[in-house]
């Protein structure tokens, strides 16, 4: 039984990577209010690791206005429908220039469920040919390293590596044993 109903919803804002909603909601007790919800596509985020080290991406994100270290990930907005293990093959060449032989789903995870239903597919990545970088515009400037997974944990541990999907992909994988 659901604990809210949805008496109206009002799209607030769109674009070609989001929508906004705003939902008027009647709660268990029978009181009235307003939800607010973000719709976004999945994404997937990959684990590329390869004896020991680990490939991670820094780039600069607008909101925050800095570089941020983080594991590839992303989606394909125009294309919401299309397998996630594409996506995450698609991405990881995209961003990193390799080619992973082997792709391992590591899990599923929801990103911030108490304003949007977006989540995220876990992909480990191993076995890499190298191809070649291929950025689109909001990635310019965009690097590709690799580091000991030590390196990657204690970054973690410092707060370094502050982007929460990637601390939860690398926790899960962890956890998993596939790290």
């Amino acid at each position: 039984m659901s604990e809210m109903k949805t008496l109206s919803s009002q799209e607030i804002y769109a674009n070609q990577w989001m929508r906004l909603k705003e939902d008027r909601i009647e709660r268990a007790d029978g009181s009235q209010g307003v939800y607010s919800v973000i719709e976004k596509p999945d994404f997937a985020v990959i684990v590329p690791v390869f004896e020991g080290t680990i490939w991670v991406v820094e780039q600069f994100r607008y909101p925050l206005g800095k570089r941020t270290i983080e594991l590839p990930q992303g989606s394909w907005e125009l294309s919401p429908d299309a397998d996630p293990i594409a996506v995450a093959r698609g991405e990881l060449a995209e961003e990193t220039g390799l080619l992973a032989q082997k792709m391992e789903q590591i899990g599923y995870q929801k990103l911030a469920q108490g304003y949007s239903s977006q989540g995220y597919h876990i992909w480990l990545a191993t076995d890499f040919v190298p191809g070649s970088q291929s950025l689109d515009a909001e990635e310019v400037g965009l690097t590709c390293r690799q580091m000991p997974v030590s390196t990657f944990e204690a970054l973690i541990a410092e707060g370094k590596i502050s982007d929460a999907t990637s601390v939860a992909a690398f926790l899960l994988a962890k956890l998993k044993g596939f790290v």
